[in-house]
């Protein structure tokens, strides 16, 4: 089995590291800039910390670069002057694609961008959950092979991306969990606006939220779309429109035109036409669709 080590030690770093060496595949360890962070690691998944990127190399045979997706590239032009032949060398990147590795085939080493599909948050914990996750992969085909094997092995679902797709693949992520955020957030604010506390703003709208999130992920959203605009009720929705603030508007008209487009999937014999009325003219982008 190939050993593991890491440039980088943050919390993707330290996440993988600890998970892979608890599952039995041999982590090297540690190399950062920042010493401390290096010798953090190494102490929490009993690994090594070196010195400097050539030591973690000269130990390994895979080796990530798992340093902010910014600095990636002029890693990378660091250690592509090295001894890398025969390496692995691999990112945890939803939005970085194994292109960044320009000239690695002159290096003899092969690259691989790892997504997975999990939300890190803490660096010491993290890996106790990460059995639950999925990973999307790509990159030369020797790297890909290898590194799918290895996490379909531990138990993982695995699916294989081309390359050109990496970026939308990521907004996709994006749209499903940060912009959601936001959408909760612009919601409460709108109850505060109303006078409720932000305490009793969150408490009234987290069973609202948590039933429909749970209905969209077992139902599909078709199946779990549910209110004024699947219903038709132009009114209610002119109404909306009417007591947003521009910005608001900007936001809640798009989504009100893609949940359109699911409600006549949903209820194809039900007049729509109403709603797309109003949400046309109230538009203020000027968008007619």
């Amino acid at each position: 089995m190939k050993k593991v080590g890491f440039i980088g030690a943050g919390k993707v770093a330290c996440t993988m590291g600890k998970y892979l060496s608890e599952k039995g595949v041999p982590v090297t360890g540690y190399y950062d800039k920042e010493g401390r962070s290096a010798d953090e690691a190494a102490t929490f998944t009993e690994t090594n910390a070196f010195a400097d990127e050539k030591e973690v190399i000269a130990e390994s045979d895979v080796i990530f670069i798992a340093t902010p997706d910014d600095i990636i590239s002029s890693v990378w032009e660091k250690i592509k002057t090295m001894d890398i032949r025969d390496k692995i060398i691999g990112i945890f990147s939803g939005s970085l694609s194994s292109m960044l590795f320009h000239g690695i085939e002159t290096c003899g080493a092969a690259g691989v961008s790892i997504h997975p599909m999990y939300a890190f948050s803490d660096r010491f914990s993290d890996y106790q959950k990460l059995h639950t996750t999925m990973f999307t992969m790509e990159g030369d085909q020797s790297a890909v092979d290898y590194m799918r094997g290895l996490f379909e092995g531990l138990g993982h679902k695995v699916f294989v991306i081309d390359q050109e797709k990496k970026v939308r693949y990521h907004a996709a992520a994006s749209v499903a969990s940060n912009l959601m955020v936001g959408l909760y957030d612009m919601s409460l604010s709108m109850l505060k606006d109303c006078g409720f506390s932000a305490e009793d703003a969150t408490e009234l709208i987290t069973p609202l939220v948590s039933k429909n999130t749970s209905a969209m992920l077992s139902l599909g959203p078709c199946d779990a779309l549910t209110g004024p605009v699947e219903r038709g009720d132009a009114m209610t929705v002119k109404h909306h429109i009417e007591v947003m603030t521009p910005e608001e508007k900007e936001i809640y008209i798009p989504l009100a035109k893609r949940l359109l487009d699911i409600a006549a999937i949903k209820n194809p014999d039900r007049d729509y036409k109403p709603v797309r009325r109003i949400l046309m003219d109230s538009d203020p982008t000027g968008k007619r669709g």
